[in-house]
């Protein structure tokens, strides 16, 4: 069915995410020696752990939405991304002035999290491929 379609796909997107989030973070000692300068490397640190771990998010976005443009949702898409960009907004005037860099990449996480929860109500409550959606009787089409 549909969706179980969608659903494999979102493990998918939640494992690829997970396995480019580790790379990430394997790497995180080479990142380490690219510059000389000590400050920029404990600057540089936090912001690359927490982009690696949101890599699991941005897998199961990436998917979601994806399946949003393909059933057609393009206003729910619409919502959710606006309401993500002002929740990203509000984040981003909170978070850097008193954490700085971190802030920033909070920020994103803000961003992702508010799209995540976007696909979530869509796949869930109100898309064409929620379990309430896939229950209603199909109409007999007018001949």
């Amino acid at each position: 069915s549909n969706s179980s379609w969608k659903n494999r796909m979102m493990s998918w997107g939640f494992l690829l995410g997970i396995i480019l989030g580790s790379f990430q973070l394997l790497l995180l000692p080479a990142i380490q020696k690219s510059t000389p300068i000590l400050e920029v490397r404990d600057a540089a640190k936090a912001p690359a752990i927490i982009a690696s771990v949101l890599q699991i998010i941005n897998g199961l976005v990436f998917i979601g939405e994806g399946v949003m443009v393909g059933t057609g949702s393009f206003l729910q898409l619409s919502i959710s991304t606006v309401i993500a960009t002002a929740g990203c907004l509000a984040a981003l005037h909170i978070f850097p002035p008193k954490i700085g860099l971190s802030g920033v990449w909070l920020g994103f996480g803000v961003f992702n999290i508010l799209r995540l929860a976007g696909v979530w109500v869509h796949q869930t409550r109100i898309g064409p491929l929620s379990r309430k959606a896939l229950e209603q009787p199909n109409p007999v089409p007018a001949t």
